[in-house]
């Protein structure tokens, strides 16, 4: 499971922290993705919402991951569980237009 953070980019807003846990102690920056509530249909989005501790429906915006200082990232709302984790590879891979094969 991923963790869903407030991190303060224009303003605090809840993101996916895509840096793994493992590493997260030993970096200065991290890197995220967006979480926001205007949905377009974009293959890059990744659908999220109460289940995973937001208020509303929203998607993850990975066309929008960016690095961040370590100190932006702020408390846990919630969390992206496992059987969300090939939506957000798919996702990403999207985004970079990389091919899986």
């Amino acid at each position: 499971m991923r963790t869903i953070s407030a991190v303060l980019l224009d303003k605090r807003r809840p993101a996916l922290i895509l840096t793994r846990q493992s590493a997260l102690h030993l970096l200065t920056w991290v890197s995220v993705a967006p979480i926001t509530s205007t949905i377009r249909g974009l293959s890059t989005e990744v659908p999220v919402g109460p289940r995973n501790g937001l208020d509303h429906d929203s998607v993850i915006s990975c066309d929008n991951i960016m690095r961040v200082p370590r100190s932006a990232v702020g408390r846990v709302i919630g969390l992206l569980f496992d059987d969300q984790e090939p939506a957000l590879a798919r996702a990403i891979s999207d985004a970079f237009d990389l091919d899986p094969a």
